[in-house]
């Protein structure tokens, strides 16, 4: 589950204050609340379209999709208030938060996925993904989660996208079958 980051107007975050590391929040752990009243800019080429997910530095989640996810019994997920800044006109918004996906799971199905190694890989981890299989047997039951070689990656399990697609509510998100998902 990812931004569509192709549609005309879409946001992207211009950075973070000094005091978080976008590092720390993928790692999907528990992170201490951020400042009240965080404000985060908006890049400048940002447009006025408005989409459910505003990833990249920091992934946010739009208010509709927070309630979607809670009503759906999706507990592993802290979510923070803020408000996000439009540096061209200086006006604010709120109505998205900072989601903390809890959880970083190792469920790769090495067997069913197509990897591949470049010879001067060392580590057993470095690889490029160029279709994802999930071994399910390894989630947890877990409705969504980060995938642990890459937590930038966002997995949500098939009753979340059935959900979705039935809704259609999603604005802007891109659900990829992880077969389908290729770092290239």
């Amino acid at each position: 589950m990812i931004q569509d980051t192709l549609i005309d107007g879409a946001r992207s975050l211009d950075g973070v204050p000094d005091s978080m590391d976008p590092l720390e929040w993928i790692q999907g752990k528990i992170m201490p609340a951020p400042a009240e009243n965080l404000v985060l800019d908006l890049s400048l080429e940002s447009g006025d379209y408005r989409g459910h997910i505003i990833d990249g530095f920091l992934t946010l989640y739009h208010r509709q999709l927070k309630e979607a996810l809670t009503h759906l019994g999706v507990d592993n997920i802290a979510y923070f208030p803020v408000r996000i800044r439009d540096q061209n006109t200086d006006s604010t918004e709120d109505g998205y938060f900072l989601a903390n996906i809890i959880g970083r799971i190792d469920c790769i199905d090495m067997e069913k996925s197509k990897i591949k190694r470049s010879p001067s890989d060392i580590d057993e981890s470095d690889f490029e993904i160029q279709s994802l299989a999930i071994d399910e047997s390894k989630t947890n039951g877990a409705k969504i989660f980060r995938l642990y070689s890459d937590p930038t990656l966002v997995i949500i399990n098939q009753e979340l996208k059935d959900y979705f697609d039935q809704t259609d509510m999603l604005v802007g998100v891109e659900l990829l079958k992880t077969e389908d998902y290729s770092e290239w």
